[in-house]
């Protein structure tokens, strides 16, 4: 393994060391050494916009800017001389002149930060509050240590309105510095090319150009741009008004299965916002806008279930947890093994779906432990299982040569995949996209293909019989695109793909593109725990353990598999929301945190509490083992997964699938399951916390909690998703 080169510096009379290529400001901060910026961000190419990093350097004429200066061996540094600092003063006195900076220099604002707190639920000033980001602005800080008490420029406010007409998140333009962040994160390294600089002048601003909407010029609402933002000039809708975070928890985002990391930030006991993590090894940091935007109004809902309730005649009624057990489990004994089925969530995590399958087989005596996959793909859930569970990790991408999307959007999912796609066809590979409609991967394409499901399966027939034949994939259906045989190629399989009426024909040709010519495939399904699932065992005729990596599942009789999906007198949905294609059933036990849709009328209802409540693993589409940490405490009266299910159980008189806690869980699976969390896994590396309060959780909020946010206009993200998906659609 070749050596790092380092090279041999000064920085304020100290001898510190820096690897080759860095620049001043990397050597600094990575020595401890503070000096301030603005523009530059660690994952961002260096800019020079805010020129508040400026140093002397022995040998070097002026003032040089340390974000875009490399360092040399033997350079000599200073980056704290009164000429310096006198320097970064007018700097930022010039910046602040363009920014509401009364705050920044009033005497008061300790007293005033401590006793006028006023209301901060609109986008306009109330009292002395107007910037969403008090406490948490970089200029807040840096004002402070360059040691600015004053400025001596007018102060010329530009006037520019809040928009907010966009979901997710606002803007306020006047409390922009043209840092250019946003503008750097959104081309450089989302690949979108949303925003850029409009205007000139006093009347620059950013945003999309030709004055589109942020829909309207593609906009994936990822919130990169937020996140970057070093003021207030961008805020989430939910949480601009919430402050500094008390506490910051690492976790997994539950929406897909690439399995980002996510830091939730916790305010008061509740989660208020996410951010993403670019140290990730998996996404880094690339999350979408569900995993960024959804999940503080999911586990936040007014219509969270706070406590079980039972269907009676004249309505629902309120039930203790001691009833609503009993009646679970007389219902499920009557039953028997033979009227009985369970439904499960492929978004439960690696413990809830064992204690499933074991509840279901030796508690209940069935095997009909079933799950959406099954409803989805009937007759061809055995090809896109031996597809799915064999798929190729997102980074076999960044050495294709030839990529073929079908049926593919990374807008609303999968974003990591997108991005790694965008970014291997700005290096030349070629790229082909198969769609329906329009997509955000389209104009990185050689040759875009739209048309209808139904010829999906001829454009592929045509790049293999155009590869078999004469060593390149040229097919004539999409353009004459060249495919090289042999080379390192890739296909993708969106959901519109795998839900199509012709995903048996796309099955069997992507099949034979692996096993026939060597294509890596990738299947981005919505199964999030697809792999956990089938690991633990939580699927018909599967045990715990049969699974292994890296090898393919072959169903023995899928026929047989979808037969147990039929009607039965009882039936349990765990975490999963019953929907027109899934067995009917006379008595319907329903376990979730959120109520079931309109027209679904459950028999028994169970609060269940969510991923940022309760500890638990799951394995992402790539073998990796992830976890989700506790946040907070569970909400009202919910209760964890396993918890509902051990307590009906016990009822039932089948203590070997009852648990005492979630450990016990853990610790029977390393025995049943042991390539879960050994060597034929990659595991993540994360902390699991599995018993006790997390920290920064308080005591579990009461059902008042709901009450309190009926009536708050909380931006709906449900909404946002439909806005996007009409955009696509028109």
């Amino acid at each position: 393994m070749t050596k790092e080169k380092k090279v041999s510096l000064t920085i304020d009379n100290r001898k510190v060391e820096a690897k080759a290529g860095m620049t001043i400001l990397q050597a600094a901060k990575a020595n401890d050494i503070y000096i301030p910026s603005l523009c530059a961000l660690e994952h961002l190419p260096s800019y020079g916009a805010c020129r508040l990093c400026v140093v002397e350097v022995d040998g070097l004429r002026g003032f040089p800017t340390s974000c875009t200066t490399p360092v040399e061996d033997g350079m000599v540094i200073r980056t704290d001389t009164a000429e310096v600092r006198t320097l970064r003063q007018e700097v930022l006195k010039l910046l602040l002149s363009e920014h509401p900076a009364s705050c920044l220099f009033c005497e008061e604002s300790s007293d005033c930060k401590q006793f006028q707190g006023t209301i901060r639920k609109v986008g306009v000033t109330t009292g002395c509050r107007y910037c969403p980001n008090d406490d948490r602005c970089e200029l807040q800080l840096i004002t402070e240590k360059v040691g600015l008490t004053e400025t001596s420029y007018p102060v010329y406010y530009r006037g520019f309105p809040v928009e907010k007409e966009d979901p997710f998140y606002d803007r306020d333009y006047n409390l922009c510095i043209l840092c250019g962040r946003c503008v750097r994160v959104c081309n450089d390294i989302r690949l979108n090319g949303t925003l850029s600089f409009k205007q000139r002048g006093k009347q620059t601003t950013i945003g999309p150009a030709f004055a589109r909407t942020h829909l309207e010029a593609g906009c994936e609402f990822c919130g990169a741009c937020v996140a970057v933002c070093p003021t207030g000039a961008l805020a989430a809708k939910t949480s601009k008004w919430y402050g500094k975070p008390d506490d910051t928890v690492e976790s997994t985002c539950p929406y897909c299965p690439v399995g980002c990391t996510l830091d939730l930030k916790v305010k008061d006991g509740e989660v208020v916002d996410v951010s993403a993590d670019y140290d990730s090894p998996t996404e880094h940091g690339l999350i979408c806008v569900k995993g960024r935007f959804a999940i503080p109004e999911y586990v936040l809902s007014p219509e969270r279930l706070a406590e079980p309730t039972i269907l009676k005649p004249e309505g629902y009624d309120l039930i203790s947890w001691e009833g609503a057990l009993d009646e679970a489990a007389d219902r499920l004994k009557a039953a028997g093994p033979k009227e009985a089925f369970v439904v499960v969530s492929p978004q439960l995590s690696n413990e809830d779906l064992y204690a499933a399958q074991k509840f279901a087989r030796e508690t209940i005596g069935t095997e009909a432990i079933l799950s959406p996959v099954i409803f989805d793909l009937g007759a061809e859930l055995g090809p896109f299982l031996d597809l799915a569970v064999l798929s190729a990790p997102i980074d076999t991408i960044d050495t294709a040569e030839g990529i073929l999307a079908i049926g593919l959007d990374t807008t609303d999912g999968f974003t990591p995949a997108g991005i790694a796609v965008k970014r291997a066809a700005r290096r030349g590979a070629t790229l082909v996209t198969v769609n329906g409609d329009e997509c955000n991967l389209d104009m990185f394409s050689q040759e875009v293909f739209l048309s209808d499901e139904s010829k999906w399966p001829s454009v592929i027939d045509g790049i293999i019989k155009s590869i078999s034949g004469n060593g390149s994939g040229k097919n004539k259906q999409a353009g004459g695109t060249s495919f090289k045989k042999g080379g390192s190629n890739v296909v993708l399989i969106g959901p519109d793909a795998i839900f199509s009426k012709k995903r048996k024909e796309i099955f069997e040709h992507v099949a034979r593109m692996r096993d026939g010519f060597g294509w890596k495939v990738i299947v981005c399904h919505p199964y999030t725990n697809l792999l956990g699932m089938l690991t633990v065992g939580a699927f018909p005729g599967l045990q715990p353990g049969n699974l292994k990596a890296d090898k393919p599942l072959k169903i023995k009789d899928p026929a047989a598999v979808v037969d147990l999906a039929r009607a039965r007198k009882v039936g349990y949905y765990i975490g999963e929301v019953p929907s027109p294609g899934m067995p009917k059933c006379g008595y319907l036990i329903y376990q979730n945190a959120l109520p079931a849709p309109a027209g679904i009328k459950p028999d028994l209802i169970l609060p269940a509490s969510l991923f940022t409540e309760v500890p638990g693993t799951m394995v992402n589409c790539e073998g990796r083992v992830f976890s989700f940490n506790p946040a907070s405490a569970p909400f009202a009266k919910s209760k964890p997964d396993w918890w509902i299910m051990s307590g009906i159980a016990k009822r039932m008189k089948k203590d070997q699938s009852k648990y005492g806690s979630i450990t016990s869980i853990l610790a029977e699976m390393k025995k049943t399951v042991p390539g879960l969390f050994g060597k034929d896994r990659k595991v993540s590396g994360k902390k699991v916390v599995m018993d006790g309060k997390p920290s920064g959780v308080k005591s579990p909020p009461g059902k008042h909690r709901a009450e309190a946010f009926r009536g708050i206009p909380l931006h709906d993200h449900v909404a946002g998703m439909k806005a996007i998906e009409e955009r696509r659609r028109t």
